[in-house]
């Protein structure tokens, strides 16, 4: 709807965010759901299922991303892989926190492609 999300998404939001802390501090590690997914991932590969899933991909090109950098999107999945990267529409709001999160991973990311 092109509208910024209401306090009540956004405090939502910042929960799911830092509830991977509060896991960890719980329990100890979070490996079982890593686990999980992974498991279920190697299945669409194998089986060539072409679902769609939140993978790490490049996205380069996506909503005024000029840097290769990796982040989660959803991609429909088969036996090559990332068959494509699915172009959901953003907010305003949502662009924005998509480019700061871009710009920290880069960051992080851009001295590894020095050492490649």
């Amino acid at each position: 709807n092109g509208k910024s999300p209401k306090p009540a998404h956004i405090a939502m939001h910042e929960e799911v965010v830092e509830s991977a802390g509060d896991i960890i501090k719980k329990k100890g590690y979070t490996k079982w759901a890593v686990g999980i997914a992974f498991s279920h991932i190697a299945k669409v590969v194998l089986n060539d299922e072409r679902r769609m899933l939140p993978v790490s991909t490049c996205i380069c090109g996506f909503h005024g991303i000029e840097q290769d950098v990796f982040l989660s999107m959803p991609c429909v999945v088969g036996a090559g892989g990332v068959n494509r990267v699915i172009r959901l529409p953003l907010t305003d709001w949502e662009k924005e926190k998509l480019q700061l999160s871009t710009a920290k991973v880069w960051e992080i990311q851009s001295d590894i492609w020095d050492d490649i």
